[in-house]
């Protein structure tokens, strides 16, 4: 192979790579959502704090409020936390059940 079709395969394979190495990292890109940017305001005593947002905290899927401190609130947070745990008994019996997998007899057939 000559040394100018040795150069063209190699900046082929260079081009491949580089292109290959761009597509890789563009469809990674689309699945991480961007940042939002975060806002300041200057406070009196030249310091600066967070801006308000005007949205409330999400509340997590288990019901459990963590900015929330009211007596109903609080009972809530307790019923939830006390139905978790009275579901542990099963959840352990299921893994129990699992790791004590017996192997199934295998068969060659000809």
């Amino acid at each position: 192979m000559s040394t100018s079709n040795k150069a063209a395969v190699w900046g082929l394979a260079v081009v491949i790579v580089l292109g290959a190495a761009w597509w890789w990292m563009s469809s990674n890109q689309s699945a991480v959502a961007p940042a939002a940017p975060s806002a300041t305001t200057a406070a009196p005593g030249g310091t600066t704090q967070p801006a308000a947002t005007g949205t409330a905290p999400a509340t997590p899927s288990n019901g459990i409020s963590a900015t929330d401190s009211s007596n109903a609130a609080l009972q809530s947070d307790l019923s939830n936390v006390d139905s978790q745990i009275n579901g542990f008994p099963s959840d352990n019996t299921s893994v129990s059940q699992g790791m004590n997998d017996q192997p199934v007899a295998q068969q060659q057939t000809l």
